[in-house]
């Protein structure tokens, strides 16, 4: 109320700077903007310190620049959009929701104007998105179709002498057959084998409903930029810095002799962008809009319950999260939270505790999931503790069920010389020893475990999704993987579509025309970069969680979002 009582006396100064803005923006906007799509996408912010240590600019929040290629879709009289595109570094996720975002203003009747130097298959599609498509002459474009190829561990187990216990809820939670096979097993490739088809299937719908490239053509490991001109797919050959400096000509050409003598288009900067933005957010009466958190959780999920409040990068903590969600739950300008989900699992014990946190958050305000790349076991989990699970189609999702490995390292003891003795053991102690293998009453006991999580795991599922455990069992539990399209069929997702759909979803549920949306991100210290620096192998290294102590959180206030998200957000 104080803060529309103010508004409303300085009005007549806010519409003097408004039509201040108008006079401004006819002079500064433009019909063609150009765009740089960067290799990377950041997660966490960057502590001061680590920003001095590290040159280069901090990468920007990717749903912010969903964002910013939405603003541009309401910019009167925008007529072209040129995309230059560095070699991504993200996944699928990423790459189908900026596709997704082209695709938007193409349908919009703005143009699109692509070119990439290089890259694999994500470049092309990339590229398969825009209406006009360029490369260099020199380019080559280096496309891997969906496959695998993975390692076994078993035959070099054997050699020095370590045996690996697994205790499993079902034949498709294999990750221990890495250790203990030289092949996989039948049910776990034949779960690859489908969900690779669906990849390769959905992808190949992808290209051909856009640009038309055939995926055979991508089965070529190394295609030259002659060759994708031949076939239709690149519109011309030039250099990077042609499209650069002539993107406001017709074709991109503004040579020496016949050089028009002003370019076809007009410029639209940054600033121009951001007039309008504030243009069309302008209100009389100022007054604040709901929130929609966006809350990461990137990386395993790890086994620590310390006391620490802590953010560990690429990591999912119990204490860290826990904080953030009661924060999120007693902040009454919070509307919702979206859970921006990427992980592939992890502690069983660490995700029922989050999962319980997000129910109580949920029982406040409404919850929502939204799937970049993978929620996979833990991840999946913490999914159905929210109302809905969204994702983008190409998402690896399922992984339900629950799995312990146990390592026995007599056999190397015994090639090394070393002996150990047992004192005062008890039943079920042999299970915290690495020494011999476990006895019947302990192996049944790891089994009885891993039974009871994959049941509270199968109920917690069956709640969210309305469904049985039998139905669940029988065709998507018991540790398979499933692509994003083919989960939805099963009913276990409310919709493969993109963030920026996601977001406009749920301002429907909540029935609002405009909500705030603010990034919630953790802060990447000095700490976690000497933890990537440190020259010995590392855990993370061999994919498995890094127990290390979390990099605590900057005290930056109740909630962290960026300057382009509070800037564009609020449509």
């Amino acid at each position: 109320m104080f803060f529309s009582i103010v508004s409303f006396v300085f009005l007549p100064i806010r519409l003097l700077l408004q039509f201040w803005r108008l006079v401004l923006f006819r002079f500064r906007n433009g019909n063609h903007f150009f765009l740089e799509v960067p290799s990377s996408f950041s997660y966490e912010r960057k502590s001061w310190f680590v920003r001095m240590l590290v040159s280069g600019g901090e990468e920007p929040f990717f749903v912010d620049f969903l964002l910013w290629i939405r603003a541009l879709s309401v910019v009167p009289g925008l007529q072209k959009v040129s995309f230059l595109f560095e070699a991504p570094e993200y996944g699928y996720g990423e790459t189908w929701n900026l596709c997704k975002s082209i695709q938007a203003l193409n349908e919009k009747g703005i143009t699109t104007a692509g070119y990439s130097l290089g890259g694999g298959t994500k470049s092309l599609l990339l590229l398969s998105y825009c209406k006009e498509r360029y490369s260099s002459s020199a380019s080559e474009f280096f496309p891997t179709l969906p496959s695998a190829e993975a390692y076994f561990f078993g035959n070099t187990a054997k050699k020095v002498g370590v045996g690996v216990e697994t205790y499993a809820s079902g034949a498709f939670k294999s990750f221990g057959e890495t250790f203990q096979r030289s092949s996989f097993s039948a049910p776990a490739r034949k779960n690859l084998e489908n969900l690779l088809k669906d990849q390769r299937e959905f992808l190949e719908e992808s290209f051909t409903s856009t640009s038309g490239l055939s995926l055979s053509i991508l089965e070529q490991p190394i295609l030259s930029s002659e060759s994708l001109l031949e076939k239709n797919f690149l519109t011309a050959l030039m250099e990077e810095d042609e499209f650069r400096e002539n993107y406001l000509y017709e074709d991109y050409l503004n040579e020496k002799e016949g050089k028009p003598e002003k370019p076809n288009y007009k410029k639209l900067t940054d600033k121009g962008l951001r007039l309008h933005s504030k243009l069309v957010r302008f209100s009389p009466i100022s007054k604040s809009y709901p929130i929609v958190t966006i809350l990461p959780v990137q990386g395993n999920i790890l086994p620590d319950l310390g006391r620490e409040e802590e953010f560990r990068s690429r990591q999912v903590s119990y204490r860290y999260y826990q904080n953030l969600l009661k924060e999120l739950r007693e902040d009454p300008k919070v509307a919702a939270v979206v859970l921006e989900m990427n992980s592939p699992g992890g502690s069983a014990l660490v995700s029922e505790l989050i999962y319980r946190e997000i129910r109580k958050l949920s029982e406040k305000k409404p919850v929502f999931t939204y799937v970049l790349n993978v929620a996979a076991s833990g991840g999946y989990y913490l999914a159905c503790g929210g109302e809905e699970i969204h994702a983008s189609p190409y998402s690896v999702v399922g992984s339900i069920g629950a799995v312990m490995l146990r390592f026995d390292l007599k056999g190397l003891y015994d090639k090394l010389g070393v002996k150990k003795e047992r004192i005062a053991f008890y039943p079920y102690r042999d299970i915290l020893s690495e020494y011999g293998k476990l006895g019947p009453k302990s192996a049944a006991f790891l089994k009885k475990e891993v039974s009871r999580s994959r049941d509270l795991f199968y109920s917690r599922v069956t709640s969210a999704r309305k469904t049985t455990k039998e139905e669940l069992e029988s065709k998507w539990g018991e540790g398979r993987v499933f692509l994003g399209t083919r989960f939805l069929q099963g009913g276990y997702l409310d919709s493969c579509s993109s963030f920026l759909e996601t977001l406009d979803r749920i301002k429907e549920k909540l029935d609002l025309t405009k909500v705030e949306v603010r990034y919630l991100p953790g802060t990447y210290s000095w700490k976690d970069l000497i933890q990537e620096l440190k020259p010995s192998l590392s855990l993370r290294t061999l994919g498995l969680p890094d127990f290390d102590s979390l990099e605590k959180l900057r005290d930056e206030g109740p909630h962290y979002f960026s300057e382009l998200a509070e800037k564009l957000a609020k449509r």
